[in-house]
């Protein structure tokens, strides 16, 4: 995939044990999309537990360590897990202390997907999600038992390396749960929203979400500033590839930083609900 080949692959550091490594790259790379994210995310989230009036299931694809799920219940931003992570280097048990002396959230929870054992594993032993699941979206037969209902379905940096078979197996999932649930038709059906670096093509995501009737609509919100790029040959690259699409980098990408648009989707029958979300999400984006 020509997208893929533009960006530099973390691969080792998201399988390690502890997050160390990974947020020692990311802070050298300035990624702080997920400060970003948060208010978007709980914005969606607290609209969805004021009309559902029950804790929120939240699923977050590509989730790493956990990073979403510790900026948005325990109301911290990514410099502060970089003080907790870096500086003092704390053990398993020393980082449980941590997050246990901290208020959080609980209104809704969190649910992981993410194809790194150890990093789930790492999620799960600090609280920060309710169960970690190790599967692979695209490869499809996805086991229903392991996979919870979800009210709300995030993802920040992944759509790309997943792509439109990750959502078409989620979708098929979705159908399976619905068939074996006995909750009133109109609250089985999660919200989506996610980030997606403005090198991807959405195309083919779109005609999956359309096929399975739902609207996915691009926020017009301004696109987020996810990372610097790690080299001049992953810059020139990716400024290369957005020309030939025709998209322009004259306030973005050509300041040295990949950026993403934010995306939510709905089912098309509550595609009303979708607009007041959306445009609801201008009130909370951080400027």
């Amino acid at each position: 995939m020509e997208e893929l080949a533009v960006k530099k692959d973390f691969t080792n550091i998201y399988t390690q044990k502890f997050p160390n490594a990974y947020l020692k790259e990311m802070k050298r790379l300035d990624y702080r999309i997920p400060d970003k994210t948060k208010p978007l995310y709980l914005s969606i989230a607290k609209q969805l537990y004021k009309k559902l009036s029950k804790k929120i299931n939240i699923m977050d694809i590509g989730s790493s360590y956990g990073i979403n799920s510790a900026l948005m219940k325990y109301d911290l931003k990514m410099s502060e897990l970089d003080d907790f992570f870096l500086e003092q280097e704390p053990s398993i048990e020393q980082s449980k202390q941590i997050f246990e002396n901290l208020s959080y959230d609980d209104t809704f929870d969190f649910y992981q997907i993410d194809i790194s054992e150890p990093a789930l594993k790492f999620s799960e032993n600090l609280g920060l999600c309710k169960k970690g699941i190790c599967v692979n979206l695209e490869s499809g037969n996805l086991p229903i038992k392991n996979i919870p209902r979800s009210d709300l379905i995030i993802a920040t940096g992944c759509i790309g390396y997943i792509g439109y078979k990750a959502f078409s197996n989620l979708f098929e999932l979705i159908k399976k749960q619905q068939s074996e649930s006995d909750l009133e038709f109109s609250d089985k059906d999660p919200v989506f929203a996610f980030s997606v670096l403005r090198i991807f093509d959405m195309e083919k995501i779109e005609s999956t979400f359309d096929h399975y009737d739902y609207s996915l609509v691009k926020s017009d919100l301004k696109p987020i500033r996810q990372r610097r790029f790690s080299d001049f040959e992953e810059k020139h690259k990716t400024i290369s590839l957005l020309h030939s699409k025709g998209i322009d980098t004259k306030w973005f990408e050509d300041d040295g930083h990949f950026y993403a648009d934010f995306y939510i989707a709905s089912p098309k029958r509550l595609e009303t609900s979708l607009i007041t979300m959306s445009e609801k999400l201008k009130r909370h984006a951080e400027h």
